[in-house]
């Protein structure tokens, strides 16, 4: 989808999540997973590309010791249905013994999470949480992964903004928006 495409479809999409609830969301969880304990010198893995935007608003909240890392570990793939889990990079932090705090944009089917908590258990990390922006509510959820926070939850609907795309397009957008049953 080229841009011009990727803004014809934008002006036909429905606005879910302002800024203003994408920022409380947001605030929430940084406050519920510090509430929790979880920062204990965590290891932040960001997943790239979606978590970037959830991360860095994140670390604007936190005001503990962390080491932050990333993972590429994808499904779409820049398309709006997701295959198997293509890894492009791996944390280059040590992760034995640490608690690792997994950062994502979506929660839809927890393929991708269920790849890398088990990544990160399989390295010896002491505790392994995961932070969602958003939790998709359907029923073809794998039943053995959930993530431990949510910040938001929206039907079974294709999104974008604030981390995630149309495409590969506005990932950057502030608020969160569903596209239309036929666009997708």
């Amino acid at each position: 989808m080229n841009a011009d495409r990727a803004q014809q479809v934008h002006q036909t999409a429905e606005l879910l999540f302002d800024d203003n609830a994408v920022e409380q969301a947001i605030a929430e969880l940084a406050h519920k997973v510090e509430a929790d304990g979880e920062e204990d010198f965590p290891l932040v893995l960001c997943v790239m590309n979606g978590g970037l935007y959830l991360t860095g608003q994140l670390l604007r909240h936190w005001n503990f010791p962390l080491t932050l890392d990333y993972v590429h570990a994808t499904r779409y793939r820049l398309a709006t249905l997701g295959k198997d889990v293509l890894w492009k990079a791996y944390p280059q932090n040590e992760i034995k013994d640490r608690n690792v705090i997994i950062v994502d944009d979506i929660y839809d089917q927890g393929y991708t999470l269920e790849e890398v908590k088990s990544y990160c258990l399989k390295h010896g990390a002491r505790k392994c949480s995961s932070v969602f922006l958003i939790g998709k509510t359907h029923e073809r959820k794998k039943a053995d992964v959930v993530p431990d926070y949510v910040g938001l939850e929206c039907g079974d609907c294709y999104v974008y903004g604030v981390g995630m795309d149309l495409n590969g397009h506005f990932r950057n957008l502030s608020s969160i928006y569903a596209l239309p049953e036929k666009v997708v």
